[in-house]
């Protein structure tokens, strides 16, 4: 909302490559695409360039603290915590469902997203016999076993 209010013509994916291009020494973005609308996004963002305005900043901070204001599981998905999990439980997969249901509240798409998360021969959170073992590797210091407790609630 913050982005919009700022500028309603732009796209949120504008916003997000003039973010990367403003800072200081960054001499290349690169942005994934996968339609011709988004290369055409891309090139009318970045043609004629011009860093983000003070303006622009703020709204981006605003935008910013809106979404660290919404309690999801920071979890990264680099999936160190599983290699080693004696369980198979594909716990960043897990996490997904849970913040899908915390920042959508939608819970059947959530539900949906952990029966994903749990086929194909992973274990379910409630699996978890609070080894450690993906405590220890998580470099985002998430306490997970604490996190797969309340997702064994969450899709009881």
């Amino acid at each position: 909302a913050p982005l919009r209010a700022a500028d309603p013509t732009r796209s949120i994916s504008s916003w997000a490559v003039r973010f990367a291009a403003s800072l200081e020494g960054v001499i290349t973005v690169l942005s994934g695409m996968s339609t011709v609308d988004q290369v055409r996004d891309n090139l009318a963002t970045m043609r004629g360039f011009k860093p983000f305005t003070a303006q622009e900043s703020a709204a981006v901070r605003a935008a910013v603290d809106a979404l660290n204001a919404i309690p999801t599981i920071p979890c990264t998905h680099c999936s160190y915590c599983t290699k080693g999990c004696p369980m198979n439980i594909a716990i960043p997969d897990i996490f997904s469902a849970c913040n899908v249901e915390t920042i959508y509240g939608n819970h059947a798409l959530a539900q949906r997203s952990y029966g994903f998360a749990i086929s194909r021969g992973h274990g379910s959170a409630a699996d978890c016999i609070a080894c450690g073992q993906c405590e220890a590797v998580c470099p985002q210091s998430l306490p997970i076993i604490d996190e797969l407790k309340k997702a064994v609630e969450q899709f009881a």
